[in-house]
């Protein structure tokens, strides 16, 4: 009778933990929808010329690296570049992203690679890829570090 018990507890046991990794497993998912939906978000500022909108998406610690290796630290700093990058060589143009890559760091953290295409007011366009590091504070993701670099010219 004692070993009946202790199978059916340990089935117990195992069924809940079956559950709970299957929870685990679609707020994983839905972790992963949010930060794409994130980077959504964040390319339609960009299109838009939003900078306050752009920084408004990181960390209130959030560091950018840019392109050509500028760093800002904090949202004002980062607020500030967007504004000199949307006032300057890329006033006009646009961004579309390609499929991100999202993998878990823990429950907090999240790496998300994706390739990007800047459209030029021009109608040139500059290929790229980012990486971003984000941080997952009381239920919402945020960026906490961006690393977007543009692919050199094709020599002729």
């Amino acid at each position: 009778m004692v070993t009946g018990f202790r199978i059916g507890l340990q089935l117990a046991i195992a069924a809940v933990l079956c559950l709970a990794g299957a929870a685990h497993a679609r707020d994983s998912a839905s972790d992963a929808d949010r930060i794409r939906q994130l980077e959504k978000d964040f390319m339609s500022r960009w299109t838009a010329g939003d900078a306050a909108g752009c920084a408004s998406l990181f960390a209130d610690d959030g560091v950018r690296v840019g392109a050509r290796g500028d760093v800002q630290h904090g949202r004002a700093e980062i607020e500030q570049a967007y504004t000199r990058l949307f006032g300057g060589v890329f006033k006009g143009a646009s961004v579309t992203g390609g499929p991100a890559v999202v993998r878990p760091l823990g429950e907090s953290y999240a790496l998300c690679e994706a390739p990007f295409t800047i459209t030029t007011a021009a109608g040139s366009p500059l290929q790229g890829f980012s990486i971003e590091v984000l941080r997952k504070v009381r239920g919402r993701w945020w960026i906490l570090e961006s690393h977007p670099k543009l692919y050199p010219a094709a020599s002729p």
